[in-house]
């Protein structure tokens, strides 16, 4: 665990180090290109150093409490390289009319690829600089961060089950809406069609690179482990197998725990295959003798689980009492509703089980206990998680 805390730590100090070059250095090449003034340079390095002070803070924060969405924490050099060609696109848009900046598809791009407050602050530093050296007025930054933190909002934890054409056209609506009112009117001329024509192109052009876009994350992120995910979500997969030829009270228990993990993760919109893997495999230790992060790893090993995946068991099995992530806190609590029903059934099949008293005792504990302090689920999440579990009386009686 030292070892993998050390090369985390190491590469997101190697990709900080180069997101401050490349964004220092390509604003120091467009000064000269720009033939800036000495004073001018420093102003403008100093402003975009700032704000990529700014965008690293929170990229090292969200490496700390795992905030990244889908494998994004274990490609962060991907990120830098994606964030490397935006500032290139950046600094084209300031020598182009800024009614067609293509802004709100880099917003998504930059969020999809780390999370949203990461791309909403770094695509807000690209804005920047290029209002700055375009020498537009407030007016443009305000139209496209608008529009930039909407779409992220919009695009914000995808899934094969989303619908892309309702936020596609969404974000570009509100894109066209805010480019009539910030600089169609503004334009103090008389009204036509004319004056549309760049805002409409770039309503086109957004909506092009948009699907592009989600066409190459969808390959290259979402699908990129699914059918690793089928394999070992599949009750039939081998180290499930051995589980049951092991102890058919524990392939139960896993079995129970994923039900519970599948259905609560997609209520709370979390990433559902990783979640039903941790159900099946959060007790696989049982293999080898001995609950633990050590004997898991080295059982999970030769399945290479996707990096979302360990990165749950990993955290579950060795944070002791304290888990962060909203995925860990999903897994403590069906794991514990169903090892408590189970056990309640064993001492006596045929006694009659008050669920709702016993699920409630279950989360006020775990409430009340150290376990959850620094989880970052909300109260409103707890709640539900808590109905889902009530819901479900006649699934309990199907364990007997």
């Amino acid at each position: 665990m030292a070892d993998d805390k050390m090369t985390k730590k190491s590469r997101t100090g190697l990709c900080a180090i180069l997101l401050f070059l490349v964004t220092t250095a390509g604003v120091s090449l467009l000064c000269f290109l720009n033939d800036y003034a000495r004073i001018d340079m420093l102003r403008n390095v100093v402003l975009s150093g700032m704000g990529c002070f700014a965008v690293l803070f929170i990229l090292v924060q969200s490496t700390e409490k795992h905030l990244y969405e889908y494998d994004n924490e274990e490609h962060l050099l991907r990120f830098t390289g994606l964030y490397a060609v935006c500032l290139v696109l950046a600094a084209a848009c300031s020598y182009l009319p800024s009614e067609g900046w293509p802004f709100l598809t880099v917003f998504v791009l930059l969020a999809l690829f780390s999370n949203t407050l990461i791309g909403i602050s770094a695509g807000g530093l690209l804005l920047a600089i290029s209002v700055l050296f375009a020498g537009c007025g407030t007016e443009v930054f305000v139209l496209y961060f608008t529009c930039g933190m909407i779409g992220a909002g919009l695009f914000m934890r995808l899934n094969d089950r989303d619908k892309l054409i309702v936020p596609v056209l969404l974000s570009v609506t509100f894109l066209l809406v805010g480019e009539t009112a910030c600089v169609v009117i503004y334009a103090n001329q008389t009204l036509k069609w004319e004056l549309f024509l760049v805002p409409f192109m770039n309503v086109i052009i957004n909506i092009v690179l948009l699907f592009i876009l989600l066409k190459f994350f969808s390959n290259m992120v979402i699908y990129k482990y699914r059918d690793k995910y089928m394999e070992i979500n599949d009750q039939e997969c081998t180290l499930l197998v051995e589980l049951k030829a092991y102890s058919k009270e524990e392939y139960y228990r896993a079995v129970h725990t994923a039900y519970f993990c599948d259905r609560i993760a997609k209520k709370l919109n979390l990433d559902v295959d990783a979640v039903k893997a941790g159900g099946y495999y959060h007790r696989i230790g049982v293999l080898q003798g001995e609950v633990s992060y050590e004997k898991t790893a080295e059982l999970i090993k030769p399945y290479a689980f996707p990096p979302a995946a360990r990165r749950l068991l990993t955290e579950y099995l060795t944070s002791g009492n304290s888990l962060k992530s909203k995925e860990s806190a999903v897994l403590l609590l069906a794991d514990t509703v169903i090892s408590s029903v189970l056990q309640l059934i064993a001492e006596d099949s045929g006694k009659q089980i008050d669920y709702d008293a016993l699920i409630e005792k279950i989360f006020w504990e775990k409430r009340e206990s150290t376990v959850l302090v620094e989880c970052n689920i909300t109260m409103r999440e707890f709640n539900n998680m808590k109905n889902i579990f009530k819901e479900e009386k006649l699934y309990y009686d199907f364990l007997r």
